[in-house]
């Protein structure tokens, strides 16, 4: 074999060698994903303990993506995971994200499938649930039985303590135990009596709803019952509606009364001036009926002398005839003054000279110019 053929055979074998490392590589190396299609949901945690660019994403068991990045949430705090999950795989509206951790430390990303028929889309934000730490668990458990052990401690010495009170009472009180028993003896019998009396007031309850007169009246009241609720209930409602128009119309009485209360002090004033005047005018009435029923007073004898009356009676017909018998007089006052308003020269010495014939006669002067006779000139012009 030559030389050549040697580094021929060795260039040959070192390429194959690569290309069955390239494959075992592509192959165990997942990189066969990164050709198949994909969707990125974002998950929010409050920590991500263990997770890296790379963790696996599974669903019930399988694996259907893996984390793509990973960030910090200035915003909310916490931590923003980008996952990236194949497209065959379709999330559901509902589903939830929970990280999940193994006892060597590797974490993942678990979701529930969900039930809602409508799909997660593309760009999708989650919040994301974190796992039990198996620490903290040990740690509440430590924490828990330590507050178990120190009240189980404290009960004992409760217990304790209580012996010794039962032992010091037994030592200092056991002469009195004898009566003590005797009592505790008469309390069971009372007790028993008790019970007796409590069977015999169950057997005549239960003999008479045993009657079936009693079983109709029962039922009867039971059917009732509805009928009287309702009606309470309407009693309750009217009441209620009264007592808001009972507090509307002190809310209003309340509105009017105010602008006296403000006036509270001038009205009292007022009232106080007024009852002062209705004193004098008291005392002046008092003063005034002691004067009427004085002895000596007009007002008295009035009431009380009938001559009195009498006179006055005998006055008043008096003066009617009077004016009866002053009505000509009168008349006669109207004709003369009605004469005198026509002829007032009667008042005269010409009217006492001449006097009066007793009739309506024109004035003096429209007589002398009706007597004078016209010259014939002023006969003619007319």
């Amino acid at each position: 074999m030559s030389e050549r053929q040697l580094q021929f055979r060795v260039g040959l074998f070192a390429i194959v060698a690569l290309a069955t490392l390239g494959a075992i590589i592509f192959v165990f190396g997942e990189f066969r994903t990164a050709w198949q299609p994909h969707y990125t949901v974002a998950v929010h945690f409050p920590s991500a303990p263990g997770v890296f660019v790379g963790s696996p994403v599974t669903m019930s068991g399988v694996k259907i993506g893996q984390v793509s990045d990973i960030r910090f949430d200035a915003r909310r705090g916490g931590v923003t995971v980008l996952v990236d999950i194949e497209e065959r795989y379709k999330l559901h509206e509902d589903s939830q994200a929970r990280l999940s951790r193994s006892l060597l430390g590797d974490s993942s990303i678990e979701f529930t499938p969900g039930v809602r028929p409508g799909r997660l889309a593309s760009g999708s934000l989650l919040e994301g649930s974190l796992p039990a730490d198996p620490m903290q668990i040990v740690q509440d458990v430590r924490t828990t039985l330590n507050q178990t052990l120190r009240s189980f401690d404290q009960t004992s010495r409760e217990w304790r303590e209580l012996a010794q009170n039962v032992n010091a009472l037994l030592e200092t009180n056991h002469g009195h135990l004898g009566e003590v028993v005797e009592r505790a003896a008469e309390a069971l019998s009372q007790l028993t009596v008790t019970l007796q009396t409590a069977n015999q007031t169950l057997t005549a309850a239960n003999r008479l709803l045993s009657d079936p007169e009693h079983q109709e009246s029962l039922r009867k009241t039971i059917l009732a019952l509805p009928r009287l609720a309702e009606e309470t209930h309407q009693t309750i409602t009217a009441v209620r509606r009264t007592m808001q128009l009972v507090d509307r119309n002190l809310d209003n009485l309340n509105r009017a009364t105010a602008p006296l209360a403000d006036r509270t002090v001038s009205i009292a004033d007022k009232l106080d001036r007024s009852l002062g005047h209705i004193e004098k005018l008291s005392a002046e009435l008092s003063r005034f009926t002691q004067l009427v029923m004085q002895e000596d007073g007009s007002l008295k004898q009035f009431a009380t002398n009938p001559q009195l009356y009498r006179s006055l009676d005998q006055s008043a017909t008096s003066l009617a005839v009077l004016l009866k018998n002053l009505e000509p007089v009168v008349q006669d006052l109207r004709i003369f003054s009605d004469k005198i308003a026509r002829h007032p020269e009667l008042i005269g010495v010409s009217g006492a000279i001449k006097g009066s014939s007793g009739l309506k006669e024109l004035p003096v002067e429209e007589t002398r110019r009706a007597q004078t006779p016209r010259p014939p000139s002023l006969l003619r012009r007319r």
